[in-house]
């Protein structure tokens, strides 16, 4: 039996944005004295931002808005709540809907069956 599996960028990104999410809850209902979830939180946030690179962008002016007029660091627990929501937004923004008008599965114009050929 020969199971074909294939990775896209897509399918990393989903992955790695579910499991920052879910670390992000337990942030919220955990306590950790080490900060090992926050340090971790940071890594994923890092990786959500390359895969999700154009879009990403424009997370910069929102952090850093949000750093000049709120006082809200990166690195914070505040920071990394909204890091995490907004790349998470923009990256599902980019490889869910975006992504359809780069590479379409359809050809953007079907051909008319005008005299009655069967297309091959």
């Amino acid at each position: 039996m020969k199971i074909n599996f294939k990775l896209s960028f897509r399918h990393i990104w989903l992955a790695i944005g579910i499991i920052s999410l879910i670390l992000l809850t337990y942030l919220h209902f955990g306590t950790d004295p080490q900060n090992a979830v926050q340090k971790t939180l940071l890594v994923l946030n890092v990786l959500m931002f390359i895969l999700s690179l154009p879009c990403s962008l424009f997370a910069l002016p929102v952090v850093i808005s949000a750093a000049y007029f709120l006082d809200m660091q990166p690195n914070s627990v505040d920071g990394i709540y909204l890091n995490t929501i907004l790349l998470f937004v923009l990256g599902a923004m980019q490889w869910f809907w975006i992504a359809r008008f780069w590479s379409p599965t359809e050809p953007p114009l079907q051909r008319l069956d005008l005299l009655g050929e069967k297309s091959k």
